[in-house]
């Protein structure tokens, strides 16, 4: 496996940790709003940086999009 490989996976798994983590931590989301009442992408990663997650806006829209569906998937599932 090579190592840009790697680390793209990583990272993704990275976003996909902070998704998780923000989804069920108030003071995150709290940190998060402070930081711009209307975040972008760019404040997301910002504050990921600030808990030692580390990814960049492409690999969290990416992480954002399999979350999504595999959202779907599971509530979605007799429809």
């Amino acid at each position: 496996m090579n190592l840009s490989y790697t680390r793209k996976f990583m990272s993704y798994q990275t976003a996909l940790q902070f998704i998780q983590q923000l989804r069920g931590d108030e003071e995150l989301k709290n940190r998060l709003l402070t930081l711009n009442n209307n975040p972008d992408l760019e404040s997301f990663v910002k504050i990921g940086a600030e808990v030692d997650l580390f990814f960049t806006v492409e690999e969290l829209a990416t992480a954002h999009n399999h979350d999504w569906a595999m959202r779907w998937l599971l509530y979605n599932r007799d429809s």
